[in-house]
């Protein structure tokens, strides 16, 4: 998941997966590189930080979005993030055919976000 998105936001380098993997990353510093968040302490803080997303990764046979949103929502606050996404693999699909969920509150509120941002 963190491979795919940083692929699709721009973050690695062009060819990365055929030359040293250890350098994928245009700018290793950059803030916006997404990466699998080490735990520390006794809060989560999600799975992947996505900014300004943290993102909790589910790839189970069943679902059960409502847990998942809510253990989203519950880590993006403890990483001090304003939102809070739920990426559900499908099983036996490609990693972008899954799913990023969000509730009708988180969802209000990047549209706020963006529409305050001139979209």
């Amino acid at each position: 998941m963190a491979d795919y998105l940083n692929e699709q936001l721009g973050q690695y380098r062009t060819g990365w997966k055929d030359g040293d993997r250890a350098v994928r990353w245009k700018n290793p510093l950059d803030p916006d590189n997404v990466r699998r968040n080490v735990q520390e302490g006794a809060a989560d803080i999600g799975d992947l930080g996505v900014r300004p997303f943290a993102g909790e990764c589910k790839a189970e046979k069943s679902y059960d979005l409502a847990s998942y949103v809510r253990q989203a929502e519950v880590e993006a606050k403890n990483a001090g993030l304003p939102f809070g996404v739920a990426y559900v693999k499908r099983p036996r699909a490609q990693v972008e055919d899954g799913y990023a969920v969000t509730s009708i509150r988180t969802h209000a509120a990047i549209v706020r976000a963006l529409r305050e941002a001139g979209y």
